[in-house]
């Protein structure tokens, strides 16, 4: 199954980080953007002479939009709760796939270092335990 999907979907390639950047930079700006047209178009939706609905609805236009921001509140929090995670996890997994991060290919190096630091001081540890064992044979056998 797994090398059906393989085949389906195309290797990621290698790039620099600007194309990233850029996405990231425009993403952040976009928002403000977003908040401006989200109030222009909430005043044209509640005055709106075609739809009187939510006008009726809400008889004030600051109760509309509290209502509009308390719905956007919840659909933060949701993302919070269950998005961010999910996204957080899908994105460390990726980084990880095919040596693509140098972070986590630095701590691989680090454990395996660990790993030869902590044979080195078990061995060294074992010495030191033989020569107190000599010595405590060496003492033991000059006091008789």
């Amino acid at each position: 199954m797994s090398s059906i999907i393989d085949r389906i979907i195309p290797k990621q390639r290698k790039m620099s980080t600007r194309v990233g950047g850029l996405l990231i930079i425009v993403g952040e700006t976009m928002f403000l953007f977003s908040l401006l047209n989200f109030l222009m178009i909430t005043r044209l939706q509640y005055y709106s002479s075609g739809d009187s609905f939510m006008r009726t609805l809400f008889p004030h236009y600051l109760l509309f939009l509290a209502a509009l921001f308390f719905a956007a509140f919840i659909g933060m929090w949701l993302t919070y709760v269950y998005v961010f995670p999910s996204k957080q996890r899908f994105s460390q997994e990726q980084s990880i796939k095919d040596d693509r991060s140098p972070m986590y290919n630095k701590v691989l190096g680090i454990e395996n270092e660990i790993s030869e630091l902590k044979q080195i001081v078990l061995e060294i540890s074992e010495k030191m335990e033989r020569m107190d064992m000599n010595k405590d044979i060496d003492k033991d056998q000059g006091n008789s």
